[in-house]
C-alpha cells in the first residue's frame, strides 16, 4: 500500500533536521502530504523548534500544492516541554522564513487565540502537539474540531507515553471507538484520525481500513525509514562535534603556540634578571669586603686614637709637673728677693 516507488516522498531528505522525538515520523509526514495532497489549510499547534512543522511545509512545496500553512505557538513552552527563551523562535525564524515564508506563517500566540483567526471547514490537515494532559489534549481538539474540513485529518503525537500525567493516549484511545484510526507506535507514538466525512472517497482513506498484517507492515516501513533519519542526525550531531573538536584541537595549539613564544620571552627575561642578580651579588660580596676593611681601618684608628690619646694624657701630666716644679722655683727666687731687700 506504501510503496516507496509509488510514494517517493517518504524519501526525501529533510530540510530542517533537529534533535526531537518527532524526527522518526517524517518520513510519514512527507508520505501523507502525497497521499492526503492537502489543498486548503495545513495548521500545527505547538509547533517548537519546527521538526514536524517545517517537515509538512517541505513536502508542500516539493509537491507544489497549493496548501496554506500556519504554525500556533506562544514559544515559551510549558509544564511538559519546560519553559524556554526566545531563542527556540529565533532559531526557528532563521530556517524556516527564508525557505517558506511564501506560503507559511507563525503565528505567535495561544491555541484559544488563534482559533478565532480560522474559518469553519478550512483545516484539512490538523496536527496537535501541546500540553499532553488528557484535559488540555481534549479541549484543544474539541476546540478546532469545526475548523476541519470534510477531507479532515487529526495528527496527535505523544501517543505512546503513558507517563508523567500524558493524557493523550487515553483520548485517542477514546476518539478511536468514534472515528477512523491509525496509530504508529514509534518515536512517542502518532495517532492519525479521520475527521473528514469525504476521505472514504480519496486514496488516504487506505491507511484506514489497512488489516492487521497491512497495519504492522505499515508500521515497520515507517519505523525503520524514521530510524534512518535518526541514525543520520545521529552522524550529523557528531559530524559536528567532530567539527568542533577539531576546530577546538586547532584552537589549543595556536594557544599552546603562544604560549611557548610567551614561555621563551620569560626564560629570555629570567636569563637576563639572574645576570642582573649575579652582578649585583657580586657587587655586594664586594661591598661587605670594603665594608670589612674599612671596619678593620676604623677598628685601627680607634685603636691609635685611644693609643694616643693615652700617651697625650701622659704629656700632659709631664707637662703639668714639670710646670709646677718650675713655679715652685720661681716662687721660693721671688720669696729670696724680697727678703734681701
Amino acid at each position: 500500500m506504501f510503496d516507496l516507488t509509488t510514494y517517493r516522498a517518504a524519501a526525501a531528505k529533510p530540510s530542517l533536521l533537529k534533535p526531537s522525538t518527532w524526527i522518526g515520523h517524517i518520513p510519514f509526514a512527507f508520505a501523507l502530504v502525497q497521499l492526503h495532497r492537502p489543498a486548503g489549510l495545513f495548521v500545527e499547534l505547538g509547533a517548537y523548534s519546527g521538526t514536524s512543522y517545517c517537515a509538512v511545509c517541505q513536502a508542500i512545496e516539493q509537491q507544489n500544492l497549493p496548501a496554506k500553512c500556519f504554525a500556533v505557538d506562544t514559544w515559551a513552552g510549558d509544564e511538559h516541554s519546560g519553559f524556554y527563551g526566545n531563542e527556540i523562535y529565533e532559531e526557528l525564524c532563521r530556517n524556516h522564513d527564508p525557505l517558506y515564508g511564501s506560503f507559511s506563517t507563525l503565528l505567535r500566540m495561544s491555541f484559544d487565540e488563534a482559533v478565532l483567526q480560522f474559518e469553519d471547514s478550512s483545516i484539512d490537515l490538523l496536527h496537535i502537539d501541546g500540553c499532553h494532559y488528557y484535559e488540555s489534549v481534549k479541549q484543544d481538539f474539541e476546540t478546532w474540531l469545526p475548523k476541519m474540513s470534510s477531507r479532515g485529518i487529526v495528527l496527535l503525537h505523544d501517543t505512546n507515553i503513558m507517563e508523567r500525567d500524558f493524557g493523550i493516549w487515553r483520548f485517542f484511545q477514546e476518539l478511536s471507538s468514534t472515528y477512523p484510526v491509525f496509530e504508529f507506535t514509534h518515536s512517542c507514538g502518532l495517532g492519525v484520525i479521520a475527521v473528514g466525512p469525504e476521505l472514504r472517497n480519496e486514496p488516504a482513506w487506505r491507511l484506514f481500513e489497512a488489516d492487521e498484517r497491512e497495519t504492522a507492515l505499515i508500521r515497520d516501513l515507517f519505523r525503520e525509514l524514521g530510524d534512518s533519519i535518526a541514525v543520520r542526525l545521529d552522524g550529523d550531531i557528531k559530524s559536528v562535534s567532530l567539527n568542533a573538536l577539531e576546530n577546538e584541537i586547532i584552537r589549543l595549539n595556536n594557544e599552546i603556540v603562544d604560549y611557548k613564544i610567551q614561555i621563551a620571552a620569560l626564560k629570555h627575561h629570567i636569563a637576563f634578571l639572574e645576570d642582573q642578580i649575579s652582578n649585583r651579588d657580586t657587587a655586594l660580596v664586594q661591598n661587605d669586603e670594603r665594608i670589612s676593611q674599612l671596619n678593620d681601618e676604623l677598628h685601627k684608628a680607634l685603636l691609635a686614637d685611644q693609643h694616643n690619646n693615652a700617651r697625650l694624657g701622659e704629656l700632659i701630666n709631664e707637662l703639668d709637673h714639670t710646670l709646677k716644679k718650675k713655679l715652685e722655683r720661681l716662687g721660693r727666687k721671688i720669696r729670696g728677693a724680697e727678703w734681701l731687700k
